[in-house]
């Protein structure tokens, strides 16, 4: 069952891009025109929403409402109409989030004689969360979009123990998936680029862990002459599934 409500714009404002604006429930449909899915391709400023609607036969105009709680405060642009009896997967891409943020979200559509009659009836899919990973992350997802997962870097500030780093990493996403992420090191040396090292982060999701980096000597040499013992350096991750990478800049301290 879903939450019926009622629709305070003509469908076919809606489908010029007005904002869509969903009343207060007034009752309840044997049927579930919106159906929220979940998040995917989730980054640390953007996500790709996902959903089911089922027109029933009826011109069917659908968007997502987001926000940092129920309330949402945020929607995208209207689409549609779809018409038919078969369902259609919908998906929208959002942007300008916040790492490390929880966000809701839901389908909403609506249906019926909008366009004539001023007013038709909406209805709200369930509401459904996803939390950005911090700044520096891969997103990646499978290829039938049952399964997705993120490996996020922890921190950008890195220090040498034993002529190595511990690169911290954490991995969230659907439950029962993987995270696997490669990862190289480089630094800007008086004579050119000097190669740092290697190495993999894997954990399950909902886990954190570190990647162990032995480093090169000329590395640890060039550690040594910075300033303070701080080096900036570029690390570069990649994932297998999907081809995600990821470049960002870190500083290795001595």
């Amino acid at each position: 069952m879903r939450t019926k409500t009622r629709l305070l714009t003509l469908a076919a404002t809606v489908a010029c891009g007005a904002t869509m604006i969903v009343g207060p429930a007034v009752g309840t449909a044997a049927a579930a025109p919106a159906v929220t899915g979940q998040a995917t391709s989730v980054t640390s400023t953007s996500a790709q929403l996902n959903g089911t609607v089922y027109p029933g036969g009826l011109d069917t105009f659908w968007a997502f409402q987001y926000g940092t709680s129920t309330n949402y405060g945020l929607d995208t642009n209207p689409m549609g109409p779809l018409t038919g009896t078969a369902s259609s997967s919908v998906s929208t891409l959002v942007n300008g989030l916040q790492p490390d943020t929880t966000y809701h979200f839901r389908l909403v559509a609506v249906q019926g004689a909008a366009g004539t009659s001023g007013e038709g009836t909406g209805y709200s899919g369930n509401d459904v969360t996803f939390t950005t990973p911090t700044t520096g992350s891969i997103s990646t997802t499978s290829r039938n979009g049952t399964k997705h997962e993120s490996s996020s870097l922890r921190s950008r500030t890195l220090h040498v123990r034993n002529r190595a780093l511990e690169i911290p990493w954490s991995c969230t996403g659907t439950t029962g998936a993987s995270c696997r992420t490669t990862m190289s090191l480089s630094a800007r040396g008086k004579h050119g680029t000097v190669g740092c090292g290697h190495g993999t982060f894997s954990a399950r999701t909902g886990h954190a862990g570190n990647a162990r980096v032995g480093l090169t000597r000329k590395c640890l040499a060039l550690v040594k002459a910075a300033s303070h013992h701080r080096l900036s350096a570029t690390l570069r991750a990649s994932s297998g599934a999907g081809g995600a990478s990821l470049t960002v800049g870190v500083t290795l301290v001595g």
